[in-house]
């Protein structure tokens, strides 16, 4: 199984958490494929630690629908389930859409410097890059992130987080394929930021706004699935 370590271990993070964290990142970006075999002895060797860590964080990962674990098999990484897929785009949807709207307009000034603070992030990125980055693709969750802080429901985020995750698979490839318009995403970026500064207006659809910005993946998703077959199961 090819796995390379590619993030450095954050200050005060445990074993378990370390396992969890580099196997997520690894599984959402790609660098381990659906369908791969997961060995606990050979992860456990490239992370140095023992086999107990790794196997609580697949157990985590497992809980999240990311990893399979089978009886007598061993461990590999799920395939994108698209009924996960739908399942995790309507949760951000819905919940998102009514976040935006109940927070709209009522942010402080320090709030409000926090989110110009990434949108002007997110537009350097696009000078610097003449494609999607992963740095982009990060930038644009901690952008939907805020409004989950902003409004107090940071338990709520990292339930959507858990089960948007074949849904955040999916987007990911439109990273890979650089398939996104980031100046598109920017500029609605910067109208969300526009709308929690001033409140939304009265001839703007906020389901409308939200259904467009966190649907684009549904344009090219037929695109996906013939380009990556083996990637996805129904």
């Amino acid at each position: 199984m090819p796995f390379e370590i590619f993030s450095e271990r954050k200050n005060g993070e445990t074993n378990s958490k370390y396992a969890y964290r580099l196997l997520r990142e690894s599984i959402m970006s790609f660098k381990l494929l659906p369908g791969e075999p997961l060995d606990e002895t050979v992860i456990s060797e490239q992370f140095g630690t023992s086999r107990t860590p790794v196997r609580e964080a697949l157990i985590l990962l497992k809980n999240e629908k990311l990893v399979d674990i089978l009886p007598q098999k061993g461990s590999k990484v799920s395939f994108i389930d698209l009924d996960l897929v739908r399942q995790g785009y309507f949760t951000r949807r819905v919940i998102e859409t009514a976040i935006f709207k109940e927070t709209a307009g009522t942010l402080s000034t320090e709030q409000l410097r926090k989110m110009k603070a990434n949108l002007q992030l997110q537009e350097q990125e696009i000078n610097r890059e003449t494609t999607m980055s992963d740095y982009f693709f990060d930038l644009d969750n901690e952008m939907h992130c805020m409004l989950y802080e902003f409004s107090h429901k940071m338990d709520v985020w990292y339930c959507v987080h858990n089960i948007g995750s074949h849904y955040e698979r999916v987007r990911y490839l439109d990273t890979r394929n650089n398939d996104i318009n980031r100046e598109q995403i920017l500029e609605e970026h910067n109208r969300m930021y526009y709308y929690m500064m001033m409140g939304i207006p009265n001839d703007v659809n906020a389901e409308d706004f939200m259904t467009g910005h966190l649907g684009r993946f549904r344009r090219d998703l037929q695109k996906k699935i013939e380009l990556y077959p083996e990637y996805f199961t129904e």
